[in-house]
């Protein structure tokens, strides 16, 4: 299982998008695609309700569209935020909804239960972990998938007697989904698996959090994440069970960094990011693009992994003018031209604001050489990236 999951909060993809996120990774060696978007009411809110007859014919369309591709769908339900563990009736409901999907040609399935409230509902159970391995392990002797992840409530760190109870309890032929040490961590090691695959008695499902960027989209900024992966160990392949990449909120942006994904993946000890980079452009640019897409690139680098990128000044202005125009008239992806159309425009209003005109910076759009994630430096530090990730434009000051 190496892929992706359409985890995001955030609008979430049409079906068209999927299909085409599903050719991609079929190209570039990747088998997963599990579906999960927070947003997607049925998925989530109301996990209860049957997912209607229009949405059923386009899973099944999804459905076939993987196996042609050889990219498994895997199907995720969210129940966490309400149901009862003890009640026959919602394990029933559960059951019945996966059942309906599996019918269409699903055979694998996850139970994610990240994100919620570390309440223990129903009776009977001495622990949230005991009530949820039991859920989790009814699921899988009733429903038989050909394989399962569970996504715990606590899924980074080490939360000692909650994963260690986890790793005990449940089957040890389901997968048990971890971010690292922290939610978006700047670094997997070898050391952090191994510690994690001791504690759950398994080797971990790796659900990496990039390139996803929705921490800044459902914030009202606009930011891509482009860069390359890195920070994870080389020996990635051989310590973990599955690796799922977390996509941003553009799926076709998202093309950029997931080849560097399958490189990472599949290169290991030789994957050199930078390479990988440029390589990605040729693969996924039309060839009159992709010179000034690569430019582009050097202004929208950025992310929580290595914040620095290129910034727009006096000196460089004109280059980025020209870029920006030449992409808007050579892109011949349409939709991904649409995806950074919101960054053009900013680095467009950057360069004429270097040259002394008088323009509006939108705070709104984040590029070249602004990497400013809307969360606390103590939350940054202890619980999403390990460290304070940010980087501050020289033209901060147009802003005030």
């Amino acid at each position: 299982m190496f892929g992706v999951v359409e985890g995001f909060y955030g609008p979430y993809f049409d079906w068209m998008d999927r299909i085409s996120l599903i050719e991609f990774l079929g190209r570039i060696q990747l088998n997963t695609y599990v579906y999960a978007p927070k947003w997607d009411p049925y998925h989530r809110e109301w996990w209860r309700a049957p997912y209607p007859s229009e949405d059923l014919s386009r899973m099944a369309d999804l459905i076939r569209v993987g196996r042609k591709y050889g990219v498994e769908v895997v199907f995720a339900l969210s129940p966490g935020l309400d149901i009862n563990y003890s009640s026959r009736d919602d394990v029933n409901l559960l059951i019945r909804k996966y059942t309906k999907v599996m019918e269409l040609g699903v055979e694998s399935i996850a139970l994610l239960l990240d994100d919620i409230p570390p309440a223990l509902r129903g009776e009977g159970f001495k622990t949230l972990a005991e009530a949820q391995s039991t859920l989790t392990n009814k699921l899988f002797s009733e429903l038989r998938p050909k394989r399962m992840f569970l996504c715990p409530t606590y899924y980074y760190g080490i939360v000692e007697d909650y994963m260690r109870e986890l790793g005990e309890r449940v089957y040890p032929e389901v997968d048990i989904a971890w971010t690292g040490m922290k939610v978006a961590p700047v670094i997997i090691s070898d050391e952090d698996l191994e510690l994690i695959s001791n504690v759950l008695k398994r080797k971990p499902l790796i659900w990496d959090n990039y390139p996803v960027n929705d921490y800044f989209i459902v914030n009202g900024i606009y930011r891509l994440h482009l860069g390359p992966i890195g920070g994870r160990t080389g020996n990635l392949r051989k310590l973990v069970s599955g690796y799922i990449a977390n996509l941003a909120n553009q799926p076709e942006a998202s093309k950029i960094p997931l080849y560097t994904v399958a490189d990472m993946l599949y290169e290991g000890l030789s994957y050199d990011s930078n390479t990988s980079l440029r390589n990605s452009v040729g693969y996924v640019i039309n060839k009159n693009a992709r010179y000034w897409f690569t430019l582009f690139l050097e202004f929208n680098k950025a992310s929580f992994l290595n914040p620095i990128e290129e910034t727009v000044t006096e000196r460089n202005a004109e280059e980025a003018l020209e870029m920006v125009k030449h992409l808007e008239e050579t892109l011949t992806n349409r939709k991904l031209l649409k995806e950074i159309e919101p960054t053009l425009n900013k680095i467009r209003a950057i360069a004429r604001y270097s040259k002394g005109e008088n323009v509006n910076l939108s705070r709104r759009v984040q590029t070249a050489g602004e990497y400013i994630p809307p969360i606390s430096p103590d939350r940054m530090v202890n619980v999403v990236f390990g460290k304070v990730v940010q980087l501050i434009p020289w033209y901060f000051k147009a802003y005030q």
